[in-house]
């Protein structure tokens, strides 16, 4: 007799554009009772930080996949827990950018995404750590981790509030200057921006590091210089369609671990898209296939 899998399904209520998940949870019944081989529970966050507590909690429980239902903030507090132990992490992407979810190939659509987990393949993936926090798509200073933090106040989600916020920040944004540490060098830049990436998008299919891949143990210093905003949007179109090396004010490097210095005490940085407040010195490294992770594939074994 196959040994029975036991699945964790953990809800954002408020992720994405939609907050009614209950239609989420009807559809997750729908495709999983009929599977004998298959036990599986849903419970919704409560508060900020719960998704992480209830992985945590499956992980210790051995628990076969902990399934985050949400944006990327839902898919890392979830991750965050679950690396370095044998629990898989899978997704059922439902937030505004998805980030993580379409670098991974995971269908947007539910059912789709539902045949992900019911029979993909484990894969063994990178995660970044940025002082005492893991990031899995990407992580960053500047104006992306600036708007990251205008945008959660603001209250309403979704790609037109995002990029409302990031076109009226653009004009008041006050740069920063950074020092960068890496591959035995020194760099002292005042950027828009400075992603490090896992993985090549934000979101939305905003493609920050198109070299970017998930499981090489090497993660992707980006630049991107300021910008005039007739210039910035001349050149939006490099971001959306794979091609940012094109842009002059850009620029990357490969490495294994970064310090990022600010020139002042301390400030704003992100990990997938969450803003966080910061010390003056930022320590970043990759952990070499640290998480397991549902994608598409064959039949999953476990």
């Amino acid at each position: 007799m196959m040994e029975k899998r036991t699945f964790l399904f953990i809800l954002n209520p408020i992720s994405g554009l939609k907050k009614n998940k209950k239609s989420i949870e009807q559809i997750i019944h729908k495709e999983f009772q009929a599977h004998s081989t298959i036990d599986y529970q849903i419970q919704y966050t409560q508060f900020p930080g719960h998704a992480r507590q209830l992985a945590q909690e499956a992980a210790a429980q051995n628990v076969s996949v902990v399934v985050a239902v949400g944006g990327d903030g839902t898919m890392n507090e979830v991750a965050s827990s679950l690396v370095g132990t044998e629990t898989v992490l899978g997704i059922i992407p439902r937030g505004s950018g998805n980030g993580y979810a379409r670098s991974l190939k995971i269908p947007l659509n539910i059912k789709q995404a539902i045949r992900v987990l019911q029979y993909g393949q484990v894969k063994q993936v990178d995660v970044g750590k940025i002082n005492e926090y893991y990031f899995f798509g990407v992580a960053g200073v500047g104006f992306d981790a600036y708007i990251g933090a205008q945008f959660q106040a603001f209250g309403l989600r979704g790609p037109l509030p995002y990029f409302y916020i990031g076109l009226r920040e653009y004009f008041r944004y006050s740069y920063e200057g950074f020092t960068l540490k890496f591959n035995g060098q020194s760099l002292h830049v005042n950027p828009l921006l400075i992603t490090v990436a896992n993985t090549p998008q934000y979101g939305m299919n905003a493609t920050i590091a198109p070299q970017a891949k998930i499981d090489d143990g090497i993660l992707e210093l980006c630049v991107l210089n300021p910008m005039s905003v007739f210039k910035a949007a001349m050149e939006l179109h490099h971001l959306f369609d794979g091609t940012i090396e094109k842009v002059k004010a850009y620029r990357h490097f490969s490495v294994k671990e970064v310090e990022i210095e600010r020139d002042y005490e301390k400030g704003v940085f992100h990990t997938d898209g969450e803003p966080r407040m910061g010390p003056k010195v930022l320590k970043i490294s990759v952990l070499p296939k640290k998480l397991k992770v549902l994608v598409s594939g064959e039949k999953l074994k476990l």
